[in-house]
């Protein structure tokens, strides 16, 4: 058998044109580590017949460079030269495009057409949540892309590259879809690796670790020399949230690594790659409370830093975790609280949370020395004023370290798109639109304009104005966050502001002086700017020397 060569690539999983136009809300996003197909590459390496081999061609990555360096005029057609070289040396005879999210439909086509041009022979299929979810619209508007592949890779992939036949395979396979499928009606199926320990350990040599250190949310450590992992050592939520995908990727039974695994993963990572700080990355760390104890008792023997940036279950906290996450090593970690509102959380998100428990919780964790980020999403249907005002009040009262506040987007897999489509709540965009800083949807409750609005105006009033860690004295923590939006973002008046009070709150009268300096420069030469600061109260209270208040 002849070996397979299988070129995975990942469109950008952001939107150019918002930095083309400088959207004042655009950030860039995290770049994590493409963790699904370091899974597919171990999981095929070892139960093919014949091990693949395997080139991976992150697209993310070029334009991260091309944004940093306002360098984005030609970035549309640098990504088709760089598909087109990789193919050309390469020479795949299977390309995998890889894609999450709606923002990546864009994408699809133009990296097909070019795999296409220049090696027609190659099979080009596509998978992960987007095409996973979208697999009819995927195939009517991407004619270059061969099938889709429904749900997780790792066996039908497999499949795949030991089939004799493989236009045979992928009619035939459950979790492959072809045109001529949808045709006669087929519906894939998930077939699913059961029990994650039989996927290989990852190799995470085939990726440039350096192209993936700066996922970490604690921003009290970007100073510091570090390296980032990340490791999903679950997959599955038995949860429905209205705007969240992952049961349509990876189902509502939630399988997991067993404990001795994670263990020896995270080890290897250690010693192998030189970890400092890990990422886990589960969508539902705490589906069993007994094993996440588990993991986070042999994990405090391994002395990393440890983050949970991608949303913990707020009602799973007790004092019994909350200790054993400081003795494991966590710093911070996110909560996923999502709205302030009982009303929103239980009639609309159909979240198990009551909002009377979130300052417990964090007030719990600050006591064990962890940190408490916050996510948010505004704009859901249905959503009216008021309880975003009760956001408001909830991110003002609790204290989080720092708030992650997003538009709701009608991610495709999720009940949110089957909602909007049904009741025709999509307002006409194209899935460029489709990030979470921007609001696509229009409902009752839900003016996408003024969303917009409101969730920037709300980071500026959470994370600067009325900012914890400042309110608090805990000026170093804050300088450090504020020095970093100020290193990304050199022009965002509010970071400077606050780092100038901030330096202020240490004695470090000459770095206040110089952050004032520039914040009033740029509210002077910047009429977006100086509007927020009147709207937000920084320049009378300013200028009278009273520090800054009220502001939404």
């Amino acid at each position: 058998m002849a070996t397979e060569r299988i070129l995975f690539i990942i469109p950008p999983y952001f939107n150019v044109d918002d930095y083309r136009a400088d959207n004042r809300s655009s950030v860039l996003p995290p770049f994590t580590i493409p963790y699904g197909i370091l899974s597919l590459h171990a999981y095929l390496a070892d139960r093919c017949s014949v091990s693949p081999e395997i080139d991976i061609l992150d697209l993310n990555l070029p334009l991260r460079q091309a944004v940093t360096e306002g360098d984005t005029d030609r970035i549309l057609s640098r990504f088709d030269e760089l598909v087109a070289e990789r193919v050309r040396t390469f020479r795949p005879t299977l390309a995998g495009i890889s894609a999450l999210f709606n923002v990546s439909f864009r994408y699809l086509q133009d990296i097909a057409r070019v795999i296409q041009a220049q090696l027609p022979s190659t099979l080009i299929v596509a998978g992960g949540g987007l095409p996973s979810a979208a697999f009819r619209e995927v195939l009517e508007l991407c004619p270059d892309i061969d099938a889709i592949c429904k749900g997780e890779g790792e066996i039908p992939l497999r499949d795949l590259v030991d089939a004799g036949d493989k236009s045979v395979l992928l009619n035939e396979h459950p979790s492959w879809i072809t045109r001529e499928g949808v045709a006669a009606g087929k519906i894939p199926s998930h077939t699913f690796v059961q029990d994650l320990d039989d996927i290989p350990m990852l190799d995470y040599g085939t990726v440039d670790l350096d192209d993936y250190n700066a996922r970490s949310i604690d921003k009290r450590y970007s100073d510091e020399k570090k390296r980032e992992m990340a490791v999903h050592t679950s997959r599955g939520c038995p949860f429905l949230c209205v705007f969240c995908s992952n049961p349509a990727l990876h189902g509502r039974q939630v399988r997991a690594m067993s404990v001795e695994r994670v263990a020896a993963e995270v080890r290897r990572m250690k010693e192998r790659w030189g970890l400092t700080v890990l990422l886990i990355e589960d969508d539902h760390f705490f589906f069993d409370k007994s094993r996440a104890k588990a993991v986070l008792r042999v994990l405090a023997q391994l002395q990393v830093r440890i983050e949970f940036p991608n949303g913990v279950a707020v009602y799973a906290i007790d004092e019994e975790i909350a200790e054993l996450f400081s003795r494991a090593g966590v710093s911070t970690v996110a909560l996923a609280v999502e709205s302030g509102s009982d009303y929103v959380l239980n009639k609309i998100i159909k979240k198990p949370l009551k909002i009377g428990l979130v300052k417990d919780k964090v007030e719990m964790l600050r006591r064990h020395g962890v940190q408490s980020h916050v996510f948010i999403v505004l704009g859901l249907p249905g959503e009216m004023p008021e309880h975003r005002r009760q956001t408001l009040d909830l991110l003002l009262d609790v204290g989080f370290d720092w708030a992650h506040i997003f538009c709701a987007i009608p991610i495709f897999g999720s009940r949110l798109h089957e909602i909007c489509v049904e009741q025709g709540y999509i307002r006409e965009s194209n899935f460029l639109d489709h990030v979470n800083t921007k609001s696509v949807i229009r409902a009752p409750g839900v003016d996408p304009e003024q969303i917009e609005d409101t969730a920037y105006q709300m980071n500026l009033s959470v994370n600067f104005v009325h900012n914890y860690n400042l309110a608090s004295g805990n000026y170093e923590t804050a300088i450090k966050y504020f020095r970093n939006v100020a290193a990304k973002y050199p022009e965002h008046a509010f970071a400077h502001q606050a780092l100038a009070r901030a330096y202020g709150g240490v004695g470090e009268q000459d770095l206040a002086a110089r952050a004032t300096r520039r914040f009033e420069h740029i509210v002077a030469s910047d009429p977006w700017w100086h509007e927020q600061a009147v709207r937000h109260g920084l320049l009378a209270d300013y200028e009278a020397g009273r520090g800054v208040s009220n502001a939404l």
